[in-house]
């Protein structure tokens, strides 16, 4: 988390330099060779795109920052994962309906997000990728782990709220081992964010050390 936040101050920090800065000079040309994407790149960005439109389309997440989301929760114009249980619930269903819909979307979400894993551990030094992660692939992943995190708090408050409504309702169930699978594809896309970044950070650093005219 730190290097990502270091490498965004960075990235913010030069562009308010001076046009004729060598450190300006070297991000933009690292932004000119990030024009083509090879394969698997565009393999990553489609699946990331599909994973954040499947969350949207789904309910599962707004997709807005969390301190976008943060600041309507505490103005009291927004709960987590309330649009998510309105649909839930419009029908009227019964709660072991609602047990295994919410069941099936976890499952659902946490079988994509190991799909994106996949192709962006590919991309890290450490699973033998042959170049350095380009700066889209870490913007990119971190739109998923934003999409991702509001899912699983989404799903917590579903069941949150049907303890609330029926007592009864989890007493087959253990929301925490229902949850476990999406909490262990949300940890591993954390620390490949952390990867990507690492891995971003130290080819822009070897830039910023090389000698120019």
């Amino acid at each position: 988390m730190l290097l990502r936040r270091f490498f965004v101050g960075l990235a913010v920090g030069s562009a308010f330099l001076s046009s004729g800065c060598a450190t300006v000079a070297v991000l933009e040309t690292v932004a000119e060779t990030e024009i083509q994407l090879s394969k698997p790149q565009s393999e990553l960005h489609k699946a990331t795109a599909a994973f954040c439109e499947t969350s949207r389309d789904s309910r599962w997440a707004s997709g807005e920052s969390n301190f976008s989301t943060l600041m309507k929760i505490w103005g009291g114009t927004n709960e987590i994962g309330e649009e998510y249980w309105t649909h839930l619930t419009a029908f009227e269903p019964t709660s072991s309906e609602i047990v295994e819909q919410v069941s099936f979307d976890v499952t659902r979400a946490a079988g994509h997000l190991n799909d994106v894993n996949a192709l962006a551990q590919a991309l890290l030094p450490s699973h033998g990728a042959d170049r350095k992660p380009r700066n889209a692939d870490v913007r990119e992943f971190e739109r998923v782990l934003i999409h991702a995190g509001q899912a699983r708090e989404t799903f917590a408050a579903s069941f949150l709220k049907l303890k609330q409504t029926d007592r009864a309702a989890l007493e087959d169930i253990n929301p925490v081992e229902v949850l476990k699978p999406l909490d262990e594809s949300l940890e591993l896309a954390r620390l490949i964010a952390d990867g990507l970044a690492a891995a971003r950070m130290s080819e822009v650093l070897a830039l910023l050390e090389e000698p120019t005219s």
